[in-house]
Formats: C-alpha cells, sequence, structure tokens
C-alpha cells in the first residue's frame, strides 16, 4: 500500500473466530500511523442497498467539518447523496436529486462516484476502508466492492472485509465474486480457523495465570469443547470465572455442543442483568445489530434514567459496545450475542417491540432509514400496522429500483405482497413488481414461477399481463417449450380487447415472439408482422419497439437475414429514443449477430460497442452474460484461443446467476470449437470407438467428435442416425447451421456422395453467407468454404475454385484469422487433388504462416502433409507423400486410422489426416476407392 497499489484482504471464518477483533486491531494501527480509516457493516436485517458503503461514507463526512471535504467530493456528490445525506454538509446548497422515473439510470454512475471520491481521498493520505459481515451483502453491495477493488488499483488503499464461512449465513455470491477478483494483483484471502491447544494453553495461562500443567490440561478440555474459537473461549472462560474459578472446569465434558453450551451462556449473562436491564437490551436486540442511542430511549418500555443505566451495565458486562468516533451509537460485541437474545424472546414481545421501533423510526428524514422502517412494520403488521407496513416497503422496493438493487427491490416487493389483508388487485401489482426486478437481476425461474400464479387469477387483464411477463422471462434464457405460447393464446382470447388497446398489441407481439420456442416459426412471422403493422398504427413508441424487438425472435435464417437487418436498425433508433436499455442491449447483441451473419464487419463493431454500453447502463446478469459470448467469439476468430477461453469462462460464471435456467449447454458447445481448433481434444481419442450410444447425447456434437478423432465407425453410425430425420424440420431452429456443418464435414471426410448431395441444397441457403450458431454460440466463417469442398468432392473444379476464392474475401473482409487459416488450407488440398502441387504449397504456406504463431492445429494437421510432399515422388502417384504411400498400404491392407496410427508410431488423429488428404489427392471416394488405387498402381507387393 505504501508503493501506491490497492490490497484487499478477506478475512473468512466461523462466528467468533476473531474476524471483527483481527480488523479492529489492523485499523487501530493504521490509525496511529495517520492513515484515514473507513468503516461499514452489512446485517442480516433489512438494508440499504450498499450499506456498508454508505455507513463508511455517512461516518466520514460527519466526523470532518463542514465544507472540509468539498473539494474531495467535487462531481460526486450528487450520485453520493443517494447514499447518505450528509454530502450536504460539505457542498453548499446542494440541488435536489432528480428522482430516478427510469429505474435503469446507469448505476454504474454511482459506483464510478465513490470509486472516484475514494481516489480522491488517497491523494492527501492512504485510507483502510473496513467493511464488517460481507456474508450478509446483497448482490449490487457486492458489485459495488469488486467496481471499488478494480477503479482503485493504483491507490494507496487497503480493503479489509470479513465474511462467515459457515452455514447458514455462508454467501455462494460474495464466494464467487472473491474468487474472481484473485485474479488482479493485491488481493487475497485469509481464513481464521480455531487456536490449537498450544495457543489455548498459552491464553488461559496468561488470563488466568495458571501454570503450564494446569494450562496445558485446561487447554485441551476448551479446545475440545469450543473448536479453539476465540469467542466461545472466552465466554466460557468468563462463565468459569464467574462460576467461582476453573475448579468447574471438568464439567465442561458433559456438554453436547459448542453453540448451545454458548448460548447457555450468553443467556444467564442476559438474565443475571436483572428483568429492568434485559427488557432494554431485548429493545435493542429488536433494533439490529448496530443501534443508536435516541432510537433505543424512545422505543425502550423503561424512563430515561433507567435505559441510560441499562446500557452501561451491558456494556460493563461485553455485550454491547460504544462504536469508536460515534455519538451515542452502540452495537452488540458479536452477532452471536444479539441472536441469542432475540432466540430468547416471545413472539409476541418481538412483535410489539418491532412496532416501536418502527414508530421512533419513520418520523427520520434520512431515505436509508426507510428499510429498517419496513422491517419492522411487516413484521408487526399483526398488531393493526398493515398500512404502514403496506406503504413503507413499497418506498424500500422503490428506493432499491431507484439504485438499481433489483434483488433487494424483488425482495420487498414479495414481502409487501406477503401481508395478508391486501386485495387480490393489490397483491397482483406487488407480485408483478417482484417478477420483473426478479427479471432484471436474471432469477427467471422464480420470474415465471410469480407470473404462472398471477396467471391463474379471475381477472382477464391480470392474466393477460402475467401471460407477457411469462414469456419474458422465458426468451432471455432461451427456454423451449410451448407453455409461455399457451398462456398467451388463453390470455388474448379472454382479455377483451379492442386490437387497437396497446396492452393487446404488446401481447400479440410477445405471442409472435412465443411461437418459435414451441416450434411454429411460420406462424411467428405472420402473428409478428401483424403486431408490428398495429403498432405503427397506433403510433406508440414503445409499443413498436416491442413489437420489433419481438419479431427477431423469428429465426435467423439466411432468407430473413435483410430484414432482421432493417428491424435492427430501427429498433435500436427507437430504443435509444425512449431509453430503453433492456431492449438496446438484446438487440445490440442480436444485431451483431446479423451483421457477421451478412459480412459487415463495421457494422459488427459497432453494435458490440452499443452492447458494452447497455451492459454497464443495465447492470443485469443477463445482458453481461450475451456481451461475454460476444466477445470470446470476436476474440476467437482473431485466433486469440487462451481469451476466449477467458471469455467462456466468465459467461459461464455469469449465467449461473440465472438461477434454475443453466447455461452449461452453449458452454460446453464454445469450448468444443475453441479446443478442436487447438488440438486439445486428441487426448480423448483413447475413450471413444465409436460405439457410444446415442441416448441422454446431443449426436450432432458426438459426429463432430467422432470427425475431429477420425473415428470412422462412429461418424457413419452418427452421420446415418441424423440423416435419417426429417431436416426440414430443424432448419429454424438456432443450432441448426453448427449441425449442418458437423453432419457436412463427417460427409465429406466419409466421401459419402449420397449425404453429401442431400445436405448440398441446406449449406447453399447460406451462400455468400458467414455461418454462426445461436447467439454467437459457435462461428464457422464463410459458407463458401463448405459449398467450394462441395464442388471439388463433385468434380465441379471450376465452380470450387470460385467458392474458394468467394470465401476468402469473406473470411479476410471479417479479420477471421482462424478461418482465412482454414480457408487456404482447404484450397491448398483442393489444389492437390487437382495436380496443381506447387499452388497447393504456396498456400499451404500461406495458411501455416497464420497458424503456427497462433497455435492452431487442426488447419497445421491439413497443410504439414502437403509441405513435407517427397518431391521425387513416383509418376503417376498423386504427388502423394512417402509417409502418405505408407499409409495407403496400410489402409488397403484394411487397418483402421488406430491401427494404421500404432503401426507407424503416430496418433490416430494425425493418421486420419493423412488418409483425408490421400482421398484428396488421389480422388477417391472412400477407403475402399483408396484401397483399389493401391492396388492399381502396385503398391501390396
Amino acid at each position: 500500500m505504501e508503493q501506491g497499489k490497492r490490497q484487499a484482504v478477506f478475512v473468512g471464518g466461523e462466528p467468533g473466530a476473531g474476524k471483527t477483533r483481527l480488523s479492529a486491531e489492523v485499523a487501530g494501527r493504521l490509525f496511529d500511523h495517520e492513515v484515514a480509516v473507513l468503516v461499514g457493516s452489512s446485517t442480516a436485517d433489512a438494508n440499504m442497498p450498499y450499506a456498508p458503503f454508505a455507513e463508511a461514507l455517512d461516518r466520514l463526512l460527519l466526523a470532518n467539518a463542514p465544507g472540509s471535504l468539498a473539494e474531495a467530493l467535487a462531481d460526486a456528490g450528487p450520485q453520493l447523496r443517494r447514499l447518505t445525506t450528509q454530502v450536504d454538509r460539505h457542498l453548499p446548497d446542494p440541488a435536489p436529486l432528480e428522482p430516478a422515473d427510469d429505474v435503469d439510470a446507469p448505476r454504474r454512475a454511482l459506483f464510478d462516484a465513490v470509486t472516484g471520491f475514494l481516489r480522491r481521498l488517497a491523494i492527501d493520505r492512504p485510507i483502510a476502508l473496513v467493511l464488517e459481515d460481507m456474508h450478509w451483502a446483497q448482490v449490487p453491495t457486492l458489485a459495488m466492492l469488486e467496481h471499488v477493488l478494480i477503479g482503485c488499483a493504483d491507490v494507496r488503499m487497503l480493503v479489509v472485509s470479513t465474511f462467515r464461512t459457515t452455514e447458514p449465513d455462508r454467501s455462494e455470491e460474495l464466494a464467487t465474486r472473491m474468487a474472481d477478483l484473485h485474479r488482479f494483483d493485491g488481493v487475497r484471502r485469509i481464513d481464521l480457523g480455531g487456536l490449537d491447544t498450544e495457543a489455548i494453553a498459552e491464553y488461559v495461562g496468561q488470563v488466568q495465570q495458571l501454570g503450564v500443567p494446569s494450562a496445558r490440561t485446561a487447554a485441551a478440555l476448551l479446545r475440545d469443547r469450543t473448536g479453539g474459537n476465540p469467542f466461545f473461549l472466552t465466554e466460557l472462560c468468563n462463565h468459569l470465572a464467574m462460576r467461582g474459578g476453573w475448579d468447574g472446569l471438568g464439567t465442561l465434558s458433559s456438554q453436547r455442543t459448542v453453540p448451545a453450551s454458548i448460548g447457555d451462556v450468553i443467556a444467564r449473562r442476559v438474565r443475571g442483568l436483572g428483568a429492568s436491564v434485559r427488557n432494554v437490551i431485548e429493545q435493542a436486540a429488536v433494533l439490529g445489530e448496530g443501534f443508536d442511542l435516541a432510537a433505543l430511549i424512545a422505543t425502550s418500555e423503561a424512563d430515561l434514567a433507567a435505559t441510560l443505566a441499562a446500557i452501561d451495565s451491558a456494556e460493563a458486562v461485553g455485550l454491547i459496545r460504544a462504536v469508536p468516533g460515534s455519538d451515542g451509537e452502540f452495537a452488540f460485541v458479536h452477532a452471536l450475542t444479539r441472536e441469542t437474545v432475540l432466540d430468547g424472546m416471545v413472539a409476541s414481545r418481538q412483535r410489539i417491540m418491532h412496532a416501536r421501533a418502527a414508530e421512533a423510526l419513520q418520523g427520520r428524514a434520512d431515505p436509508a432509514i426507510v428499510p429498517r422502517v419496513a422491517n419492522h412494520y411487516l413484521l408487526a403488521h399483526v398488531l393493526g400496522y398493515h398500512d404502514q407496513a403496506y406503504h413503507f416497503s413499497q418506498k424500500a422496493a422503490r428506493l432499491a429500483e431507484q439504485s438499481l438493487a433489483y434483488e433487494d427491490a424483488a425482495k420487498w416487493y414479495e414481502r409487501a405482497a406477503s401481508l395478508p389483508e391486501l386485495s387480490p388487485t393489490d397483491r397482483a401489482r406487488l407480485n408483478f413488481g417482484a417478477a420483473k426486478n426478479h427479471v432484471r437481476a436474471g432469477d427467471f425461474a422464480r420470474a415465471r414461477e410469480i407470473y404462472e400464479r398471477l396467471s391463474a387469477m379471475d381477472d382477464p387483464l391480470i392474466r393477460l399481463e402475467a401471460a407477457v411477463g411469462y414469456e419474458n422471462a422465458c426468451w432471455r434464457p432461451g427456454l423451449a417449450g410451448s407453455k409461455a405460447a399457451d398462456l398467451l393464446a388463453s390470455a388474448l382470447e379472454a382479455c377483451g380487447l379492442d386490437i387497437s388497446d396497446s396492452r393487446y398489441v404488446v401481447a400479440l407481439a410477445s405471442f409472435g415472439r412465443a411461437l418459435p420456442f414451441a416450434g411454429e416459426v411460420v406462424r411467428a412471422r405472420e402473428i409478428g408482422s401483424r403486431a408490428i403493422q398495429l403498432a405503427r398504427d397506433i403510433a406508440d413508441p414503445a409499443v413498436l419497439v416491442h413489437a420489433l424487438h419481438a419479431s427477431l425472435w423469428q429465426s435467423l435464417s439466411p432468407e430473413l437475414c435483410d430484414i432482421q437487418l432493417e428491424r435492427t436498425a430501427e429498433l435500436m433508433r427507437g430504443a435509444q429514443s425512449i431509453r430503453d436499455y433492456d431492449t438496446l442491449g438484446s438487440v445490440s447483441h442480436f444485431r451483431a449477430v446479423v451483421t457477421y451473419v451478412v459480412g459487415r464487419p463495421d457494422d459488427l463493431a459497432a453494435a458490440s460497442a452499443e452492447l458494452q454500453r447497455a451492459v454497464q447502463a443495465c447492470e443485469q446478469p443477463f445482458f453481461s452474460f450475451i456481451n461475454a459470448c460476444g466477445k470470446q467469439a470476436l476474440t476467437y476468430l482473431r485466433g486469440d484461443f487462451e481469451g476466449a477461453e477467458q471469455w467462456v469462462d466468465i459467461a459461464l460464471r455469469t449465467g449461473k446467476q440465472f438461477a434454475a435456467d443453466e447455461t452449461e449447454g452453449s458452454y460446453g458447445a464454445q469450448m468444443f470449437i475453441i479446443r478442436r481448433e487447438t488440438g486439445d481434444l486428441k487426448r480423448f481419442a483413447g475413450f471413444v470407438d465409436g460405439s457410444e450410444t446415442f441416448a441422454g447425447r446431443w449426436v450432432p456434437g458426438l459426429l463432430a467428435l467422432y470427425t475431429e478423432l477420425g473415428c470412422e465407425r462412429g461418424m457413419t453410425r452418427a452421420l446415418n442416425h441424423l440423416m435419417n430425420r426429417n431436416l426440414n424440420d430443424y432448419t429454424d431452429q438456432a443450432q441448426w447451421p453448427m449441425e449442418l456443418v458437423f453432419m457436412l464435414e463427417a460427409a465429406l471426410e466419409l466421401g459419402n456422395r449420397e449425404a453429401v448431395h442431400v445436405l448440398r441444397p441446406f449449406m447453399a441457403r447460406f451462400a455468400g453467407r458467414n455461418l454462426a450458431a445461436g447467439q454467437f454460440v459457435a462461428l464457422f466463417g464463410s459458407a463458401d468454404r463448405y459449398l467450394a469442398r462441395i464442388a471439388a468432392l463433385a468434380g465441379q473444379n471450376d465452380a470450387a475454385e470460385r467458392l474458394f476464392a468467394a470465401a476468402l474475401e469473406m473470411d479476410r473482409r471479417m479479420g477471421a484469422t482462424v478461418h482465412v487459416a482454414e480457408t487456404l488450407a482447404r484450397h491448398a488440398l483442393f489444389w492437390a487433388s487437382v495436380g496443381r502441387a506447387d499452388e497447393a504449397r504456396s498456400l499451404a504456406d500461406q495458411a501455416r504462416a497464420i497458424a503456427a504463431p497462433i497455435g492452431q492445429s487442426r488447419v497445421l494437421d491439413l497443410v504439414d502433409p502437403l509441405l513435407t510432399a517427397r518431391p521425387g515422388a513416383p509418376k503417376g502417384l498423386d504427388n502423394l507423400s512417402e509417409r502418405e504411400i505408407e499409409v495407403l498400404k496400410l489402409l488397403a491392407e484394411g487397418l483402421s486410422n488406430r491401427a494404421i496410427g500404432e503401426r507407424l508410431y503416430i496418433s490416430t488423429n494425425t493418421a486420419a489426416n493423412h488418409v483425408r488428404s490421400i482421398l484428396t489427392k488421389t480422388g477417391a471416394a472412400n477407403r475402399t476407392q483408396a484401397a483399389m488405387y493401391a492396388t492399381e498402381h502396385e503398391l501390396l507387393g
């Protein structure tokens, strides 16, 4: 940190492990060395979004003289007012923060404001940011922490974050974020374990002044009963001391579990304070892990003097502590202390105290208090506080929405909807709010649960809105099935709305988007076109944007590319005009795919940049996921396979936030496409033999693996299996281009002219285009390369030459290094097969010059046999290399690729590549014809 580099330490451990004590010691030492220390914490109670940062900033701004931090706040002030009203102490004549009507207003601005403020603070002196109990932090808070750590990498700052590592408080979200952050310099994690017997012996020897033998005896028992947890240890030692010293040490062996014994210790200590003190401490526990004296006095049953005396007594016995540097703020010394106090209270008493807390706090002007008030009223609503609970929980939800804390907003709406005294309509409106925010947070499964429940209500308009919402929670994760379409069809039929009603048009457009996922693409196009026309007729920009957006999912067939290109252009203009960042994010990604398919690299770059801006504006997991998919695709095209794998990993981690909607399928396809280029699939050669069952497997993917490994038995079985389907039933599916490529590659390698003849019209639909599967799941470059190979197999040399040239022009125009190398290699093989050896070697040299530096083994395996051909090969052997002649002899003897590899001490994949080259050069359609060629040329003697 002294060298101007940010350091971050995540301190984990079970409750009582000493995390808070360690962070306090660090903060104290740093403060003694002129380091500015900022402290904030999360709590298990309902919380203001970004609470630890808000608390830290609140204390900092309050502790400094008014106006002294004006320069540091600078232009960050307006954004920081979202976190703390204390900004007004330092910025004169503060302009009121405009209400955020657009709930998708970029929270990146808030994140940047916090980061910029901390950077400016660190100019004058180093700073330490201590964030306690981050296992309770919500996703928006963790996102802000990640942003600060990245944005302050070159700042004199230490960040210490404590968190629990045990259930039920363990946070998977925090664990995932920490794992991601470890790729940055200066980020480390410390897990505090229990003290060992020697350390405990040293402790009790010093504190209790025991001799070494007695201390060791005591340490063994204490270690066994506490597991070395420092909090449990100190509590048990205090308990033993109050019970008359260490003579009662042996009673520990009769206690069953550490948590129960500690709970009993704390409960007994609370009871020992007397009823009046206990009542005050119970009210303090209801207020929260941290509480201020004013709120406690206002809610206490006791008078002022008795309340203050109770605080003194509780502080004296170590139940609570004053917060250093604060004015009347206190906290329980440990969360376990407060939890034990609450566990000892009957439910009715807790409700009464929650009501007192809410009434005492609701008059405060600070917006940060709203979630606490809402939580108290919700827990006390049965006492007649329904209206207050209803009002404040909605207010807390809207506050979370304005901060783009979608997860928090959804929880507040759901808690409000659980109130029993609501009308069906009011409950529905709250559930709609919850479901909408679940979609934004990426929890599509939970959103669908709520929408499906709403779709069963009696009100036809509520059912219509619920059906629209259900479909919206289906298309993002690409959920196939007819349920969304069925719900919309039923709701549209029963709604009774005129076709000019915007609600009808929106639902109709959603219906058109749901139909392709149910396998009804033709009908989807009809419905989608009708919805667009109706939207244009009513002249509502938002409705037209929705209709155009929904129409994009009518498939990306070659015939629709030009139409989709026009629609995406209009849609991007419309979404920008109404600041619809949700639509802008998805349409930018879709336009990027379309512009790749039609071969417009400049438009592809522009769409990718627009997607990046939308991701930053929305801060939604779904858009981060599709952005990562796009990044990996473009990185792959450049031949940066390592970088592409990193983006695939990022996409997988982001996709896991979709709860029940997993993304492993796209992950597997993306990794396969990358690793077949790098040759990493060869290591699976010993694990497949072509006899694998197709049940439970994606057969096109298995076929592709067989092809890469040269497993002809498997290739033949899988290809026949796939070709026996009605292929026209699959052409509108997102993965069809990938299936088509895999089938055609296998057919070409096998020389299966019948299969190639069947597949040729399907590939011809993509002539002059690029091939892309799904939303950038797999890219295959120019379709003309495959059409050229088909023409070559058919002996149509002029057509093959023309198509190879067109493919190379397309691949070069797109900057697709990977596909340029493959096209050159395939073209070289074609020229070799027609006896143009010099031209073949020239193209092979060009392909190798591209493929070698990037590690594109797949291309190297294609061209190396051409480049190592024996110059003086016997006349009439079609320029076969010496190695290829060896392979041909063994092939003619009936050996498989694996057997050839074993005989010649080469890999099965290399043998397959030699066989492929032999078939190309000799013009043989299959292995039988190649064997006949060997016989005719007297190679078997």
